[in-house]
């Protein structure tokens, strides 16, 4: 065969993809000194609560529902060379609702003056201080003012971990993590999850990654289950790979326990999480 045709057979291969593909790059977050992305976060959460009334000698549910809206911003204060970044989380707007269980409601809002003072000591300055990897593993918990380290490390600052490489649709990948329950959700107890992801494919340039977390041994009462519930997130989280970002997530909890109190009693736990980046 001529050098010619063998140019115009290995131009038409490399142009149908069959040689001289490159593989494609893994996504990963492309952190900046002095970078700042703002995210605003709903969160829904309903709890239903059958109890035993021992005076009145029945069952008695109560429902409380909670509302929370905010807005945080987290600002890259550096990068290593390895591409983890130190970044801190400040609040900048809050609002939270709780309709307890006798109907009345408790709110908080920090666009009044009154309930933002009450905030001063965590509205508009960093209240949690980390150290995330370019594949938003969670290196280090620096600071968490008023909040759990262990927390931290269960719902991750960004909601994922990407994988090590880039991947085909459908493929799963997972993180394991523990929780110590401290008093009073707990006596000081720890539990093993695992949380697994899986790749969707991209939509809109967006690479959509499936999340699903799971008990590695669940408690073998429903007592015990109980903490341990607001942990099992399942649902999708965005990522921007081209511009290295996470982007959203739509995330949900649920269980129903019965018999968590005993013969008759039931527990019911539903919540709804959703996270946008706010574009600039």
């Amino acid at each position: 065969m001529t050098r010619l045709k063998l140019a115009l057979v290995f131009g038409a291969l490399a142009a149908a993809g069959v040689v001289g593909a490159q593989p494609a790059a893994a996504p990963r977050f492309k952190w900046q000194a002095g970078q700042t992305v703002t995210y605003k976060v709903a969160q829904q959460t309903a709890v239903q609560e059958t109890t035993l009334d021992d005076k009145a000698e029945k069952a008695v549910t109560a429902d409380t529902r909670t509302s929370l809206a905010l807005t945080r911003r987290w600002a890259v204060k550096d990068v290593t060379p390895a591409g983890v970044a130190t970044l801190e989380m400040t609040i900048t707007e809050l609002k939270r609702d709780i309709r307890q269980a006798d109907g009345t409601t408790v709110s908080l809002d920090s666009a009044n003056p009154d309930d933002a003072k009450g905030m001063a000591e965590y509205l508009n300055r960093p209240v949690v201080v980390v150290a995330v990897d370019s594949q938003g593993r969670l290196v280090e918990v620096k600071e968490a003012k008023g909040g759990s380290a262990a927390r931290l490390h269960a719902e991750l600052p960004f909601r994922v971990v990407l994988p090590d490489t880039a991947p085909a649709e459908g493929q799963s990948w997972s993180r394991a993590f523990s929780l110590k329950l401290d008093p009073p959700l707990g006596a000081g107890e720890t539990h093993e999850f695992t949380q697994t992801y899986t790749a969707k494919g991209v939509r809109e340039g967006l690479l959509v990654v499936g999340v699903g977390t799971a008990l590695k041994a669940p408690p073998k009462t429903a007592g015990e289950q109980v903490p341990l519930v607001p942990m099992l997130w399942t649902g999708e989280v965005y990522f921007d790979p081209a511009a290295g970002r996470y982007h959203a997530a739509r995330l949900s909890a649920k269980a129903e326990l019965p018999n968590h109190l005993g013969e008759g009693t039931k527990y019911v736990y539903q919540s709804t999480y959703s996270e946008d980046v706010v574009a600039k």
